[in-house]
């Protein structure tokens, strides 16, 4: 079993040790996603993401590698009451949909795991319609603090390891190397901070 299916069950609790974060990710989501639009949601998680999209979008689709954390955001979905959210097992690197399908594409907290993120930010851009949006809220790891390093200290017990740490700066750059559109970003600040990047696509 791997990490991820390991803490399925106890993933929002390591959220709330970030709560101010994550709320204000959700908060982001929600305003960037458009009325009617299509969503995909990669590396989902638990779905607070799909979630906060979920409130504007005609139709999200929540995937994750983990089947566990598709169940835990399954018992999720169900208990707020949304029906425009529906589930399925993906690879970031090998998605199953045709070229521009989606108005809107998630990935939170995720490129920061890859040994390969330049090659999932592709994979998640040829999804995407022009003018779409990439949402990609990733967590800032290099230059911490000590509660930012108490918590990822907790984590790393866990099994958790981070294959690149970022600051916003070398996050933004590693995006606009991808030459797929205009990159704009916003700084979350809280326990571990958040870079929120946003491509939109040309």
């Amino acid at each position: 079993m791997d990490f991820w299916s390991k803490i399925a069950g106890v993933y929002d609790i390591a959220e709330r040790l970030n709560d101010k974060v994550y709320r204000k990710m959700c908060e982001i989501t929600t305003e960037l996603t458009p009325f009617g639009a299509r969503v995909l949601d990669c590396a989902a998680g638990t779905g607070e993401l799909s979630i906060a999209a979920a409130r504007k979008a005609e139709s999200v689709l929540c995937t994750d590698y983990s089947e566990k954390m598709l169940d835990v955001a399954r018992r999720k979905v169900h208990k707020g009451f949304f029906d425009n959210i529906s589930f399925e097992r993906r690879n970031i690197f090998s998605l199953d949909d045709p070229n521009e399908t989606y108005d809107v594409v998630i990935a939170g907290n995720v490129l920061h795991l890859l040994e390969n993120p330049e090659k999932a930010v592709r994979e998640l851009c040829r999804v995407t319609k022009k003018g779409g949006k990439i949402l990609l809220p990733t967590f800032m790891t290099r230059n911490k603090s000590d509660i930012s390093r108490l918590l990822l200290k907790v984590y790393g017990k866990l099994g958790f390891s981070p294959s690149t740490e970022y600051t916003p700066k070398s996050y933004v750059e590693m995006l606009k190397s991808c030459n797929l559109g205009k990159v704009k970003f916003k700084t979350i600040k809280g326990r571990i901070p958040c870079c929120y990047a946003v491509i939109t696509k040309e």
